[in-house]
Order: C-alpha cells, then structure tokens, then sequence
C-alpha cells in the first residue's frame, strides 16, 4: 500500500488552513481575554495525536509508510495531516465545545453540536478512505465505505470529555496551572477508550463477526450513555459535587471533613 501524493497533498493543505484559522481565532481571543486558553488547548490536540499510533494497533487502522509522516511508532506511521486533524478535532472543536458549555448552551444544542463532529469526522474519512490514504482492516464491524462507524462515537466521546474537563474544572486552570491545559485532550482522549475496549478487544481476536459486531454495539452503547452524561455535567445539570447545605457551610470544618 503507497500513499496518494495529490490526496495527501489537498488534505494537508486544507487541515493547514483550518489550523492556522484556529491559531489566528487563539491569538484574538487570549487578546481580547487575557487568558491563552485557547491556545493552549490547541497545542494539546498536538499533543493528542500522540496517541495515534497505539489506536491504530488497538483499532486495526494503518497508514502508509512512505507518506510525510510527523512520527513513528509501534511499527505504524502517523502522517503530517493526521497530526494537523488531531489539533482540529480535539484541539480546536473541543474548545468550542467549551465556549459553548460556558455559553448556556442546551443539552438538546450539545447534542446537535455532536452530531455535528460526527458529520464533520465523516466527511473527513470517507474521502480520505477512498483515496486510499489509509485503511482499517480486518473484520471491522457496521463498516461503511470502510468506516467503522464505532469510530464516530470514540472520536466525539474524546473531544467532549476534554471540553467538560476544560469548562468544569476552569477554576483549577488559573495561573501557571493553565499550562497543564495542553495535556487534557490527550489524556481524555486516552481515557475514553475505556469504554471502547470491547470493540478493541474483540478487533484483535478471530471471533466471529456476530461477535464482533456484538461487542461494537457494547462499545456504542455505553460510549453514548457517557456522551450524554457528560453532555449533563457540561450544562450544569448534573454537578461533579453535591450543594453545599447551609448545616454544613456552618459547622466546625473538622466535622464537616468527617462526612466526606
């Protein structure tokens, strides 16, 4: 398998420029706020991508070797397009997930903004599919036009969770802790793979494919059963912590440790 050099080109190019649009939108908005949030949130869907390479043996996905790679590793090539796709997704659509979060935006708006990363994840692969930049391989179940379409709930349950992190937890991300921002998305990403590991597990097995297909419905399932929990924390429906009651905002604060 050869990479398409025009493909891989015109992907490059495009992701560039939606990059550079995200980085000039960065630039502007920690002008205007004082705070580089945004940026750096931007420099951590960078470092996301790192992760590539170990969902790709995990996932069965691989790309040519003889591509403009941005690294190696486990034996498989990430290029230069999927490291610029990496700071879009979960790097700039998740900050704006974010903004949005802070916004007031709805639990019914959350979700159209997930269905929008869906169809913009979508739109993204099934070119790329055809052109042959990459493939997944194996016996991949509810594949279309070679696209696992358990990849679209992976994909968006990683970008949420970072912008829940990044929303929730802003009170922790002040001063010289904002700089921990740029390891959020990579470590959510990473982490959402948990409920991903049925698919995995059964990807990297001879099982057959009701099996298979069995354990990506699991994976399906429980990755949009934590989509919309996250979608509740995000809007302030649910909270991380109970109110505090006006008994215990009162009492002596050794006893009020005691019941924590």
């Amino acid at each position: 398998m050869t990479t398409p050099t025009t493909a891989q080109t015109i992907i490059t190019a495009v992701l560039t420029v939606v990059v550079a649009a995200f980085v000039v939108a960065a630039l502007v908005d920690w002008r205007r706020s004082g705070s580089p949030a945004f940026l750096l949130v931007l420099v951590g869907g960078y470092v996301c991508s790192f992760n590539e390479a170990t969902v790709d043996v995990l996932g069965h996905c691989f790309f040519p070797l003889d591509g403009v790679l941005g690294y190696t590793a486990f034996g498989r090539g990430v290029p230069v397009w999927v490291v610029l796709a990496y700071v879009v997704f979960f790097g700039g659509l998740a900050y704006v997930m974010a903004l949005a979060f802070r916004r007031g935006a709805s639990r019914r708006a959350m979700w159209c903004g997930i269905a929008t990363f869906g169809v913009l994840n979508v739109l993204l692969e099934l070119p790329m599919l055809s052109a042959k930049l990459y493939v997944y391989y194996g016996d991949q179940p509810f594949a279309i036009g070679g696209f696992p379409v358990s990849w679209l709930v992976i994909n968006s349950l990683g970008a949420l969770f970072g912008a829940v992190v990044v929303v929730r937890l802003s009170w922790f991300f002040t001063g010289a802790r904002q700089l921990l921002l740029v390891f959020v998305p990579f470590a959510t990403y990473m982490t959402s793979w948990v409920l991903a590991m049925p698919y995995f597990a059964i990807t990297n097995t001879d099982m057959p494919s009701g099996v298979r297909m069995a354990a990506a419905v699991l994976s399906m399932v429980l990755g949009l059963i934590a989509i919309d929990a996250l979608i509740r924390i995000g809007t302030g429906q649910w909270r991380l912590l109970p109110p505090q009651t006006f008994e215990t905002s009162t009492e002596d604060p050794k006893h009020a440790l005691a019941h924590t």
